[in-house]
Formats: C-alpha cells, sequence, structure tokens
C-alpha cells in the first residue's frame, strides 16, 4: 500500500495541532483560576484596604519574634500566604525571594505558610529548596482570620503608616506597581493607632461543653442542635475542603487520601441512629457553587456548611483538612483529631464503631 507524501506531512502536523490546542486549553484554564484568585483575594481585602492593620506579634521558624507595631510607622509590610503543595505559590517563590533580596533594606517580607496540611519540616525542606532567605512563620489560623485569607497564595501590602494597602493572587504588573508605591511613599508623621489584635481562645477542646448550635447548610436550610436533653443525640462535625480530595492528589496525597478516606467513612455511618452528621467547608478556595459540584460529583448526602467568614474553623480551633470533632449527646467534646495529629487513624476507628 502507497502512502502519499501529503499524507506524511499532515500525520505529524496533525499531532503537533492537537497538542497545541490542548496546551491552549490547559492556559486557559490556568488564566482562568488565576483570575479567579485575583477576584476572590481582592474581594478578601476590599473591606480592609484603606484601614489600620492589627497589632500582631508572631513566631519565626527560627525562632525569632516578629512585632508588626515596631514595624508601622517605620517600613512597609509585605505578607505573602503560601503553601508548599500550591502549585501558583510555587512558581511564585523566586519572585517573592528576588522582591526580597531587592528591597530587604525597603520593605519587611514575611513569609506566613497557612500551616494547612504542612508542618515545620515539610516549610523548613521547602524553604532550603526555594533559597528563601526572608522571615517564615506558619500560622494557626490567626494570621489567615486577621487578615481575610481565601486563596493560596495571597498577598497582602501594608503602607507606611500602617494601613492596608492591596490585596491580590497574582505576581503581575498591578501587584509590583503597587509595592513600588508604597516603598516611594513617605510617613505620615502622625501618631498610628492601629487595633491590637487579641485571639480570644483556641476554640473548643477535649472535655469543653458545648451549650448548642445553630447554623445553615448550603441550601439555606436551618440546623440547630441542643446537648444534655431528652432526645440529645451525638454530633460530629468533619471540617473539609472541597478541593482536598483531588488538587491534593499529587502534590500532597497524604491528605488527599484522607479526605477521601473521611468523605467514604461517612456515608457508610450516615445511617447510624445516635449520631448526627455535618460537613462543614473551609473558606479557603471554597464558594457555595463549588460546594454545589463537589456533592454532585462524590455523590455525597451529608448536609454541608460553608464556613464563609470562618467562624466555625475558629469556635472548635480548627486549622487541618479533614478534622473531626465529635461531641456527645451531654455537649462534651469527646474526640478531636485531624490529619496532622498522631492519633488520627484511631479517631476514624473509633468513628467507624458508632452505630
Amino acid at each position: 500500500m502507497k502512502t502519499g507524501f501529503n499524507t506524511l506531512l499532515k500525520t505529524p502536523l496533525i499531532a503537533f495541532l492537537c497538542l497545541l490546542t490542548l496546551a491552549q486549553v490547559a492556559h486557559g484554564a490556568d488564566d482562568d483560576y488565576s483570575a479567579e484568585g485575583e477576584r476572590r483575594a481582592k474581594s478578601a481585602g476590599e473591606s480592609l484596604v484603606g484601614t489600620p492593620a492589627p497589632q500582631m506579634q508572631f513566631q519565626t521558624l527560627d525562632g525569632r519574634t516578629i512585632d508588626l507595631a515596631e514595624l508601622y510607622g517605620k517600613k512597609p509590610v509585605y505578607i505573602k500566604f503560601w503553601a508548599t503543595w500550591c502549585v501558583p505559590c510555587r512558581e511564585q517563590m523566586p519572585g517573592f525571594e528576588d522582591i526580597n533580596k531587592k528591597y530587604a533594606d525597603k520593605i519587611q517580607v514575611i513569609a506566613v505558610n497557612t500551616g494547612i496540611s504542612d508542618s515545620v519540616t515539610s516549610v523548613t525542606e521547602f524553604s532550603k529548596k526555594m533559597g528563601l532567605s526572608m522571615p517564615i512563620t506558619i500560622d494557626d489560623g490567626k494570621l489567615a482570620r486577621a487578615f481575610h485569607l481565601r486563596v493560596t497564595p495571597q498577598h497582602l501590602l501594608i503602607d507606611k503608616n500602617g494601613k492596608f494597602a492591596y490585596f491580590g493572587h497574582r505576581d503581575d504588573t498591578e501587584f509590583h506597581q503597587a509595592l513600588d508605591k508604597v516603598i516611594a511613599e513617605k510617613a505620615s508623621g502622625k501618631p498610628l493607632a492601629n487595633p491590637t489584635f487579641v485571639a480570644k481562645d483556641s476554640g473548643y477542646n477535649l472535655g469543653d461543653t458545648v451549650p448548642e448550635l445553630a447554623f445553615s447548610t448550603i441550601d439555606e436550610k436551618p440546623l440547630k442542635f441542643t446537648f444534655n436533653t431528652d432526645g440529645s443525640k451525638k454530633l460530629a462535625l468533619v471540617f473539609f475542603g472541597p478541593w482536598c480530595e483531588w488538587y491534593l492528589e499529587k502534590t500532597e496525597p497524604k491528605t488527599s487520601l484522607a479526605c477521601t478516606q473521611v468523605r467514604e467513612l461517612l456515608e457508610q455511618k450516615s445511617q447510624a441512629a445516635s449520631v448526627q452528621w455535618v460537613t462543614v467547608s473551609t473558606n479557603l478556595w471554597s464558594s457555595v457553587a463549588e460546594l454545589d459540584d463537589y456533592r454532585k460529583s462524590y455523590g455525597t448526602s451529608m448536609p454541608i456548611v460553608f464556613d464563609k467568614e470562618g467562624d466555625l474553623f475558629k469556635q472548635f480551633g480548627v486549622n487541618q483538612v479533614p478534622s473531626i470533632t465529635l461531641i456527645d449527646a451531654d455537649g462534651k467534646v469527646s474526640l478531636k483529631s485531624s490529619i496532622q495529629d498522631e492519633d488520627f487513624d484511631a479517631a476514624l476507628h473509633a468513628i467507624s464503631t458508632l452505630k
């Protein structure tokens, strides 16, 4: 059989065009995520821009204490929230380090790891690999709440007068213009009145008593739970992220697998008569629409609550996904564990025995 010369030319050309099309689709998807990340970051900071940033202290990986109050009025501050498993975070790190080296004497650069599915070991190894030289801290949820974290990476600028100046997700021209602006501006010299951030508590711990709970699902169905009364049942709250299983599958497989295990376990135990089950979603990279897609994709029957402002995560002192909190019928917290805890497997076993 003869193959025409034109056919030989066309075959690799067609293959090339197919690959080019796939690359363009992938690039388009990346652009969509980037644009959505920028929108969410700006929306998160919209109410803060122009207002005084809080006075806060926190420890860095090398044991130093950073006191933001000592910087306000003297230097602008650049804070970037990130995670080792976050792909765009990894992509932005070389530029982040370049900024720190270039402007080290003009702006205080701070790397804030979200603490989600990360540890001192993973953060230290990552920082060494990337050659990061700026101060690094691992958040326990307090910085995320104070600075309205909604996406990763998320960066913010605080000007020399101690006021929020910029929120964003992209490392683009707009961000660098804002960076140059806060560096060039002069401090007003006026007395500052930045509020002091006070973490009221660390959330409910083992043995604590929960009086009652009330919230609504993504379907706007009200849920109310009372304890220590006739007819009271145990309540299991499972904290999760709709992206956990698919996004972390390659970059943080242990956490991805744990999210799958927890979801499947809940479905198996959903008919347990003695327990009420509620799943609570993080506000990081999440929305009601995405939670609805999650429910359809995985076919979950569990009630889903969107913790839009992070109140439930704060109330129960949660900073990891997945996390499980079990409240007994008398209102006492009898189990509390996350993927980062050594007793997580034991906690899953305890949940599996509920009837």
